[in-house]
């Protein structure tokens, strides 16, 4: 992914919360689970993915979009996530093919996605970040920012979980924070991030973040890991010979999990070019599994 310039960009963000979302900016499954299911808190399983919107046909003339084929995507989406209690996608496109894959993943699993656009313009295709889980989300809250040289926002979602401890409903909840990072402007990245850390500082249990964040300079990392550690936020570390994160030109990562009040029990990430989809993406899935020891 190229480095731009640093453009000094208009920035705007909202929050809103799931009973006042409109179904054009937030979208929730429609599965029918019980309100209180929870994630086991012993072990809990994480991916997160850019998936560059899973090779859709419909996305074929932009150039950097030519991976594979829609289906070649989707094959290698299941054959990767399917044991993950949760799933944090970027670059999330809803059509009727991903209804079906996600469907195909099990009735175990319901969704929640913050909408940045809508696609194509005859079908109104949601596209944004996504977040599938084994528990069904106690709330969602989009944080939407624009640049405004791009036609195209970048979104946040913010859903809360319970988590049980041998079946039965601990206190604290679990707030898992999906996030696409702004691609440009620096200044606007930085906005972006405080506005986020603002709202992710009233949750009192355990958290955890991640996404692709357009950290493509070591400034930029620099900076993110100073904003979130102020709350208490810590990267997850990969060990080196399991890290097979896409780097930038620069050497840095663009896709990063950072967490707090849990205990990390393993981390790693794919190198697409090694499974047996291939390069279905120009960013790979990396996946983290979490303990929360209450205190």
């Amino acid at each position: 992914m190229p480095y731009f310039a640093l453009l000094l960009l208009l920035f705007n963000s909202s929050f809103l919360p799931k009973q006042a979302i409109s179904q054009n900016m937030i979208q929730q499954s429609q599965h029918s689970l019980l309100f209180d299911s929870a994630l086991n808190s012993a072990s809990i399983k994480l991916v997160s993915w850019n998936i560059l919107a899973g090779c859709r046909q419909i996305l074929k003339k932009i150039p950097v979009g030519v991976f594979c084929s829609s289906e070649q995507s989707d094959a290698s989406f299941k054959s990767l996530v399917h044991q993950q209690d949760l799933i944090l996608i970027q670059e999330a496109y809803l059509d009727k093919e991903a209804l079906q894959l996600f469907s195909s993943l099990g009735k175990d699993y319901s969704w929640d996605m913050a909408i940045s656009f809508m696609a194509h313009k005859a079908h109104q295709i949601p596209t944004g970040v996504l977040t599938l889980s084994k528990a069904k989300s106690l709330t969602a809250e989009l944080q939407k920012n624009y640049e405004g040289l791009l036609p195209t926002p970048k979104t946040i979602l913010y859903t809360l979980y319970n988590l049980s401890d041998n079946d039965t409903i601990i206190e604290n909840q679990l707030l898992v924070v999906n996030i696409h990072g702004i691609l440009i402007s620096r200044p606007s990245l930085y906005a972006q991030l405080e506005t986020m850390v603002d709202k992710i500082a009233t949750h009192k249990g355990p958290i955890v973040l991640a996404g692709d964040f357009n950290t493509m300079t070591n400034t930029t990392y620099s900076q993110l890991k100073a904003i979130v550690g102020r709350i208490g936020l810590t990267e997850v570390k990969i060990p080196k010979d399991l890290d097979k994160r896409v780097i930038s030109f620069t050497g840095q990562y663009y896709d990063i999990i950072f967490s707090k009040q849990l205990k990390v029990i393993n981390s790693y990430a794919i190198d697409l070019k090694e499974t047996e989809h291939g390069k279905v993406s120009d960013h790979y899935p990396v996946f983290a599994e979490f303990q929360y020891v209450n205190h």
